[in-house]
């Protein structure tokens, strides 16, 4: 298992090192732009008046204004940017590990080789884990580094930095773990990537919704962007409804999708 780990990392890795120049620079761009923020109560005024559905999409509330280190940090980063970041790279990478490599042809010549396809799909699976960690390490660090120089880590731990960078990639893994599951019941890598991607893009619209149509509230329990955005790691650090509902819904989909892929035929 753990040389077909380190083999799709390997496949991985030129895109996975310009991932992280992007990641880089994005976090670069945003705490440079910072000073220009801080400290601007007419910003802060004129999204005072924001709907309530425009304000739990930017993470905003009466307590954290946009010239608040949280404020800003939630409203150009961690509330959309970031987790789209994310969800773009796991949702492509979980695509491929089954159903990507599937359609080019060259999964069967992996398979020829002694070793299940449970345990192919669960070691990619892991490499994708492993990948995206690398990504939230590099976007905490370089959040970090650049604090103390624009004043983003005032009254801003670093731990509630990390505690929403992860529970961000949680929510973008449990889409991800949509676009693996079918992936490995269907074969079709298109199929795996329009249904992850349209029930994130779902989800977010009706994320945004439910703070004023009170008829679609009954979704949020089961929308990882409210599971997201409600929890407020950024302010509150990494409370269970940060990451325990994403991190079940991925354990249960990777589970369903192992008997899925071991009773089909190959294309």
């Amino acid at each position: 298992m753990w040389s077909v780990l380190t083999h799709a990392m390997r496949r991985r890795r030129a895109g996975v090192a310009w991932w992280i120049l992007s990641v880089v620079g994005v976090c670069a761009l945003l705490a440079v732009a910072y000073p220009t923020v801080r400290d601007n109560h007419e910003l802060d005024k004129t999204f005072a008046n924001l709907p309530p559905g425009v304000e739990s999409l930017l993470g905003l509330s009466a307590s954290n204004l946009l010239s608040s280190p949280i404020g800003y940090l939630n409203s150009e980063f961690y509330a959309n940017i970031w987790p789209v970041m994310m969800l773009v790279f796991a949702t492509g990478f979980a695509a491929w590990t089954i159903a990507g490599d599937e359609s080019a042809g060259t999964l069967e010549l992996l398979l020829g080789n002694p070793v299940s396809r449970v345990r192919v799909a669960l070691a990619r699976y892991a490499a994708l884990v492993v990948l995206v960690a690398v990504l939230a390490a590099t976007c905490v660090v370089t959040v970090a580094t650049l604090g103390p120089s624009t004043g983003l880590n005032r009254g801003l731990p670093i731990d509630h930095v990390a505690a929403v960078t992860v529970a961000s990639v949680l929510c973008a893994l449990a889409f991800a773990s949509v676009a693996f599951t079918v992936g490995a019941a269907t074969g079709s890598r298109p199929a795996a990537l329009a249904t992850a991607s349209g029930l994130a893009v779902a989800g977010y619209v009706l994320q945004g919704l439910t703070a004023q149509v009170s008829a679609l509230r009954s979704t949020q329990w089961v929308n990882p962007w409210h599971w997201l955005l409600a929890a407020d790691p950024l302010s509150h650090g990494l409370t269970v409804q940060a990451w325990l509902p994403a991190a079940a819904t991925c354990a249960i989909l990777v589970f369903v999708a192992m008997p899925a892929l071991a009773r089909r035929d190959l294309r």
